[in-house]
């Protein structure tokens, strides 16, 4: 059976045993105050009665209602007196016909049963309309507050997609210039060396106006554009620099937000390693644990001072990166920086929600010259 014949045949039977109900109790309390005492046939008109106010009001609700919120008030209340009236006159006049429990001696008792439960009937359904407005009114409040709720939503999604490419862009920037002086600074010793940092250039600046686009890349992606910038790098510092890569394979597979770790490793190699006449080991670690990434960025450099936070200037790397972590994942992403263990350099700790993408699902971002990165050391 249709499920919605089912439904109405449930609420046909509440209704009908809800008026019933309500009307035994009323033949019940006739039959207490009169002489005769409580009688069968009392509660049975009681019942039938009852049924008749009942249904007029029910159907009035379903059929009528809805159509009079639409009108002005004086036509609605008014169309809504008359149904109600003619609804309980009428089906008054069906229980005489079908039920006669009694003998009208005259017309005045029928006019005057049914000038009873029309009046009741008409009590009730103006009860009832009322009530049926309110509850189409606090519907309607639910609906807009949803609406709006769901309109700030929005806005609040534009607002921090807007925020993080904000940030984004401000790396580009900054990236670019220190590679720029880099290339100047080779261009007069070492030609071909400027001219391999120019091609590398270009690829990682492709992989950055993909990056921004997209909502996050592949871990590996990331690591890949991090050699990049480290070829560049060790162009211009020579062996002082030198890079271990220490990243479990099911690391790679994690989704992070594009050029999140490009400032940690400049960061390493700007404040850890060129500082330090002999120049020192830059580590890029990542492990997964207990649905989690955890990538650390550790130089044997000059240490952090005093006090790791200071290092969080505003509009620096650090600060940038860890605006963006707290934009794209709240309280769930965090960004530390602390003394290494070995008690020199500096270790940045980044943890992030473990995210996946599925093989070649869109937004994935490669490089067109993996050979860039060969003699970097994994």
């Amino acid at each position: 059976m249709n499920r919605s014949l089912v439904r109405l045949a449930l609420q046909v039977a509440a209704w009908t045993a809800a008026n019933s109900a309500a009307g035994a109790a009323v033949g019940l309390a006739v039959g207490a105050f009169r002489e005769g005492g409580i009688e069968a046939p009392i509660i049975l008109i009681g019942i039938l009665f009852a049924n008749v106010v009942g249904w007029t009001v029910e159907v009035s609700s379903v059929v009528l209602f809805p159509r009079l919120r639409t009108m002005p008030p004086v036509a609605s209340f008014a169309v809504l007196g008359l149904v109600l009236l003619s609804g309980a006159v009428a089906g008054t006049a069906l229980v005489v016909v079908l039920f006669p429990l009694f003998l009208l001696r005259e017309l005045g008792q029928f006019v005057s049963l049914g000038a009873i439960n029309g009046v009741v009937a008409l009590i009730v359904g103006v009860v009832v309309y009322a009530y049926e407005g309110l509850r189409h009114r606090l519907a309607q409040s639910l609906r807009e507050v949803e609406e709006v709720r769901l309109v700030e939503a929005r806005l609040e999604e534009q607002a921090a997609r807007a925020e993080l490419a904000a940030l984004q862009a401000q790396i580009n920037p900054h990236f670019f210039f220190n590679t720029l002086n880099t290339i100047s600074s080779l261009l007069e010793d070492d030609p071909p060396a400027a001219e391999r940092v120019v091609q590398t250039l270009a690829d990682l600046f492709r992989y950055t106006m993909v990056a921004t686009q997209v909502e996050s890349v592949r871990l590996d992606e990331e690591l890949r554009f991090v050699e990049g910038y480290l070829t560049i790098e060790r162009a211009r510092f020579g062996a002082r620099l030198q890079v271990v890569w220490d990243i479990e394979p099911d690391a790679r597979t994690a989704c992070v937000p594009g050029l999140l770790l490009q400032p940690l490793v400049e960061n390493a190699v700007r404040h850890g390693i060129a500082p330090v006449p002999e120049g020192g080991t830059v580590r890029v670690v990542a492990r997964t644990s207990g649905g989690r990434l955890e990538v650390a960025i550790e130089d044997g450099g000059a240490g952090p001072g005093d006090d790791p936070q200071l290092l969080f200037r505003e509009g620096h790397g650090l600060d940038n990166v860890r605006q963006r972590v707290v934009t794209r994942y709240g309280a769930a992403g965090s960004l530390r920086v602390e003394r290494a263990a070995s008690g020199r350099g500096t270790v940045a700790r980044l943890s992030l929600p473990m995210e996946r993408r599925e093989e070649g699902a869109g937004g994935e971002v490669r490089h067109g010259r993996p050979a860039l990165f060969e003699g970097v050391r994994r």
